[in-house]
């Protein structure tokens, strides 16, 4: 029996070690710059991530099949900034679908802002 419970630990250990950890999918997002420093910088790019997956780009309510299209053309215009601000009810989903569909735009410089 004690032969037996060795066995067990010792593949118990082997596919621990052998074993593969997959990372999930991780967004770098650049954090907010400090009250005073970027008082006179104003993003080229506004998305607002609003309640129940609402989603607006500067002031136009946008369908979530459409963001990426509507942010390339944004990009295309000459938009190099991007801030995404999440209102009050806003799910964290939305978010993290906003900031991904700025860089699948192209966007390189994004801020989340509160």
């Amino acid at each position: 029996m004690t032969s037996l419970i060795d066995v067990i630990f010792l593949l118990l250990l082997f596919f621990m070690l052998t074993s593969t950890f997959v990372r999930h999918q991780q967004v770098d997002i650049a954090p907010p710059a400090p009250r005073g420093a970027g008082a006179g910088s104003v993003p080229d790019v506004l998305l607002r991530a609003g309640a129940e997956g609402a989603i607006t780009i500067n002031g136009e309510s946008v369908e979530p099949a459409s963001i990426v299209e509507r942010l390339k053309v944004l990009r295309e215009a000459g938009g190099t900034t991007l801030l995404v601000k999440a209102d009050e009810g806003a799910v964290s989903q939305t978010l993290v679908g906003a900031v991904e569909a700025a860089r699948r735009a192209g966007f390189a410089a994004i801020s989340v802002a509160d």
